[in-house]
């Protein structure tokens, strides 16, 4: 079966050699509002005939300044609002059309569409600030710190003293048989064996290797807090390093297909935008359903993680236009070697952290 993408489905696509290099222009050209047409004639900044509402030339905006406050107002609304429901459709046709917002960006139709490394920056921004806002900040971040001299002072007559000295001097002036003596004693001989413990594993402390020592802080609640949040911190960017990863594999298992790396990596983006936008509309769902039916809630689930499983079956497919047959195997040989170079990515980090701890 033959690897080309069926025609009638996917027209050929332009090359697109710099179109995720120019995001900045390609934003340009899909964030024109309803005042498409230029109010001047020329470009005030490099004097080219105005054909737009940008300038063709240098890319200059043709923007009045000399307009009403409510004029003005009222255009950044209209701005605001289109971008607003071009993001809207975006993630609509991401979450439930598999595959088709990539190959409208490949054939060249990108006026409607974000562009694909600005969605995915925004959506996973918006993932992980959601993800960490829960958490408790505060108890995650406070270091705690043995040091020997860091002991409360005693004092008797203005100076500093240990505490058997101080069970000591208050049994001084006591009676030799009285009970007091004997308790103040009793009380002096325990402090004196604790102190000794003390001091011994202080010294066994200042014995240990770098390695012991870590492992020791590694062991307490505080240490593998500090862990915990270094590895999370670090997750989006393992996923924005393996992302051009993703790329390259589909770009060698569909390498009959005629599609440039580019092409793949405008996939790769809008895949993973995907997988941030799946965890966020599922556990919102979930959650909202919730209050209504447990058991709804629990089936609601259940489609979400099957969606997740099939989707990439479909973008493939949508995409590249291969048999069912092709196309399944390519996608479990695709999920192998991304979960095992997630793996190695997320082993070899939190090795680093645990080093550097």
């Amino acid at each position: 079966m033959s690897d080309a993408p069926d025609p009638t489905d996917l027209p050929e696509p332009p090359p697109l050699g710099s179109a995720l290099a120019a995001d900045a222009a390609g934003a340009q050209v899909s964030e024109a509002a309803g005042h498409g047409h230029p109010r001047r004639e020329r470009c005030q900044n490099c004097d080219t005939p105005l054909q737009g509402p940008y300038c063709h030339q240098c890319g200059q905006h043709d923007f009045d300044i000399n307009q009403s406050f409510g004029h003005t107002f009222l255009e950044a609304l209209e701005n605001f609002f289109h971008f607003d429901t071009k993001l809207f459709r975006n993630v609509v046709t991401l979450l439930f059309r598999p595959g088709r917002l990539t190959a409208a960006f490949n054939a060249g139709k990108r006026a409607a569409q974000m562009p694909p490394f600005r969605l995915y920056v925004f959506v996973s921004f918006l993932f992980f600030f959601l993800a960490f806002l829960g958490e408790d900040q505060a108890g995650r971040m406070v270091k705690t710190t043995t040091r020997q001299e860091g002991q409360a002072a005693l004092l008797v007559d203005g100076k500093p003293v240990s505490l058997s000295d101080v069970f000591t001097a208050a049994g001084r002036d006591l009676p030799a048989d009285s009970d007091e003596k004997r308790a103040v004693d009793e009380v002096r001989a325990a402090a004196e064996k604790f102190q000794a413990g003390q001091e011994g594993k202080l010294d066994a402390d200042h014995e240990l290797g770098p390695f012991r020592q870590k492992l020791q802080r590694l062991m307490t609640p505080e240490g593998q807090r500090q862990i915990l949040h270094g590895f999370l911190v670090a997750i989006p960017k393992i996923l924005l390093l393996c992302l051009p990863l993703f790329a390259l594999y589909t770009r060698f298992l569909f390498r009959k297909s005629g599609r440039l790396y580019l092409q793949h990596l405008v996939m790769a983006l809008h895949f993973h935008t995907f997988f941030y936008l799946w965890f966020m509309v599922r556990d919102g769902w979930v959650f909202l359903v919730g209050f209504a039916s447990e058991w709804l809630a629990g089936w609601l689930q259940v489609g979400c993680n099957l969606w997740f499983l099939i989707y990439p079956v479909f973008m493939l497919r949508h995409l590249f236009a291969n048999s069912w047959p092709r196309t399944l195997v390519k996608s479990a040989v695709l999920t192998a070697a991304y979960a095992v170079t997630i793996g190695i990515a997320f082993l070899a980090t939190m090795a680093l952290i645990v080093f550097v701890f």
